[in-house]
């Protein structure tokens, strides 16, 4: 085998190279549309599409309380001591 062919058959290597690479993007791409329709479409169905709008009117939510009793005695009123024992 000659330089020419050589070079002519790096040159196709490089073409079918390339080929594959711009498919595989190709399917990457479609994927990562996929996913995105995936996660867009449930935000269109709902009824609320501004989520500023959604926050505002939203219903009260329950109130968290923390911690209510300690070793089955109830707890007044809550102080953080930070992990440092003696402070209460």
């Amino acid at each position: 085998m000659g330089l020419m062919d050589t070079l002519r058959n790096a040159e196709h290597q490089q073409e079918r190279n390339l080929r594959r690479g711009a498919e595989k993007l190709r399917e990457g791409m479609k994927n990562v549309d996929a996913a995105i329709r995936r996660k867009v479409r449930p935000m269109i169905g709902s009824s609320h599409p501004d989520p500023v709008e959604e926050r505002d009117s939203s219903p009260a939510r329950k109130v968290r309380t923390g911690i209510v009793s300690v070793n089955g005695r109830d707890v007044g009123e809550l102080r953080c001591t930070g992990g440092r024992k003696g402070n209460a």
